[in-house]
């Protein structure tokens, strides 16, 4: 990742697409940081495994959250309750804001459950500048499955090399790049701090 800039092709790039949880907002584990905490606070006694289990499978579409409240035995969870534990990166919207006046188009694709990502969207006003949301929960394909990128490329009508994808699991930095797209790792050195991020971009 040193000489990761290198490797961006700056003048060729229509979108870039920010993750969401590590990303946009400031935890990256959300599932053990808040959701299994969240969860044993409502009554739920469950393993973490079948806990992201069942969370996988909300972030596929497979269930509503109301419906995964009630199978995990969350008595009294909602949703506006537990968003309020997220939290935003530390500048993100201080990029985004500049990005946006560069004319470079904004999108987010994330692994995460429909209901959950729209009012955190709402709740924080990002989609004043993120135009494009590719939800799991609403896509039913997660990353780093070849087709969340196809999907993806499909639906905002770009080929790949032309769309940067910032993430910070390294296996999705990694599917992107092996699906053609430009990608970057968000928590590699040099790129832990939307300050970092912003220098790395500059040139847009």
């Amino acid at each position: 990742m040193s000489h990761v800039s290198t490797a961006l092709h700056r003048d060729a790039i229509d979108v870039v697409a920010f993750d969401a949880m590590g990303v946009l907002y400031s935890s990256a584990d959300d599932v053990g940081e808040l959701l299994v905490p969240y969860l044993r606070s409502h009554g739920c006694a469950w393993p973490r495994g079948e806990i992201a289990q069942l969370y996988e499978e909300c972030s596929l579409g497979k269930m509503t959250s109301a419906d995964f409240w009630t199978t995990a035995g969350a008595s009294g969870a909602s949703d506006e309750e537990y968003c309020r534990a997220h939290r935003l990166t530390e500048g993100v919207v201080a990029l985004l804001a500049e990005l946006d006046t560069t004319g470079v188009r904004l999108a987010c694709l994330s692994n995460d459950v429909s209901e959950w990502s729209r009012l955190l969207r709402e709740r924080f006003g990002l989609g004043e500048y993120v135009t494009d949301w590719f939800i799991s929960g609403d896509t039913g394909v997660r990353k780093p499955d070849p087709e969340a990128f196809t999907t993806l490329c499909r639906r905002l009508d770009v080929v790949p090399e032309r769309i940067l994808l910032i993430d910070d699991r390294e296996e999705n930095v990694a599917a992107a790049r092996g699906a053609g797209l430009q990608a970057l790792r968000f928590d590699a050195p040099r790129m832990s701090t939307m300050d970092a991020l912003r220098k790395e971009l500059r040139p847009w």
